[in-house]
């Protein structure tokens, strides 16, 4: 009975169209206008930003937004007249206390006998979304100037390595290689060899070092270059990687430049630590506006949905991508080898 009585009251509610409309307006979080062709509201189901449906009935939408969302507005009602199709737009509206609100539209005919004339317009803020992308930018616009910032002072660093330790390294195994020649069988002969041996690791470590701060080759030379580096410390623990690219046209602006380097780094540095892998090959092209980087290994690959929280390699090659405008692919599943391809955009008038 209860149920035959609910199911009534629902045709009731359908049958009775002005009931619906009333409850429809009242529930919905929507602002809900109806506009004439000169975008005229004729009705509003209930204000907001300091307005009172009282102030708003009878003026035109176009003088509640700012100047810059007046045309389109305009021409998306006319459009929907014309057409009797659906349209949607942002609009950004300036409150009675001249803050800034932002509304995403839509838009949608009113016909009788086949003919607009009306449209309503359900109204959305979306100033909750916009307050949190400006937050998003902002953390992005400060994580960008921290990289800035630590690369260089890994640079800063490696010249010092280079300019210094490295260069007294390496004067002094000079010193002591002439010493060898001069003393000839001498009985401290074993003893300098060993000391001349251990110094020239140090300079070897030292070399590690400036390559793994900042390799002189990526500012001097370019990302080719330094990339070439890259693969030749990778041949010594795996047999074969390859690297073809193709970047025509001047160099790419240093923070891209720096980008691309590190994503290979780390995905190079991930094949000789855990991958296992006899080949691996990277590439680095350009297409348009966008430059193209792959990395792709036959090692013993991972499920990329198990990888420890203490492992930041794959995270950091997000986080690199995703500052530049990019979203890193990562394919991978055990037994099956590894592929990272990441898409980042060329800034626009960086050429030059």
């Amino acid at each position: 009975m209860g149920r035959d009585s609910d199911s009534a009251g629902a045709a009731l509610a359908l049958n009775d169209t002005c009931a619906l409309w009333e409850a429809v307006c009242r529930v919905t979080h929507d602002f809900i206008l109806l506009l004439d062709r000169d975008c005229r509201i004729g009705f509003l189901n209930r204000a907001g930003d300091g307005h009172t449906p009282e102030g708003v009935v009878g003026r035109s939408l176009t003088e509640l937004v700012l100047p810059d969302s007046v045309t389109a507005l305009a021409e998306m009602v006319e459009e929907v007249f014309k057409t009797g199709t659906n349209g949607s737009l942002e609009v950004t509206v300036r409150t009675p206390c001249g803050s800034l609100n932002y509304y995403q539209m839509h838009l949608g005919p009113v016909c009788i006998g086949g003919q607009t004339v009306a449209v309503l317009a359900c109204s959305e803020s979306i100033l909750p979304l916009k307050e949190t992308e400006r937050s998003l930018e902002r953390e992005r616009n400060l994580l960008r100037r921290l990289i800035e910032i630590q690369e260089r002072e890994r640079q800063l660093v490696s010249y010092e390595i280079h300019d210094g330790l490295a260069q007294y390294l390496t004067g002094a195994i000079m010193h002591f290689q002439a010493w060898e020649v001069a003393l000839g069988d001498h009985p401290g002969m074993d003893d300098l060899q060993k000391g001349v041996r251990l110094l020239q690791a140090a300079a070897e470590e030292s070399r590690r070092l400036i390559s793994g701060l900042r390799p002189p080759d990526l500012d001097e030379l370019g990302i080719i270059e330094a990339i070439e580096s890259l693969v030749a410390d990778a041949q010594t623990e795996v047999p074969r990687v390859t690297f073809v690219h193709d970047l025509p046209g001047p160099r790419l602006p240093p923070m891209l430049e720096t980008t691309i380097f590190r994503i290979v780094q780390e995905s190079l540095s991930n094949v000789r630590k855990h991958a296992a892998a006899t080949a691996a090959r990277v590439e680095l092209v350009r297409d348009g506006e966008w430059v193209r980087i792959r990395v792709q290994d036959d090692g013993c690959g991972f499920d990329p949905a198990a990888v420890a929280d203490d492992r930041f390699g794959l995270e950091s090659i997000r986080q690199r991508s995703r500052l530049f405008g990019g979203e890193p692919e990562i394919l991978s599943a055990p037994g099956a080898g590894t592929t990272i391809a990441v898409s980042l955009p060329i800034p626009p008038h960086s050429e030059g």
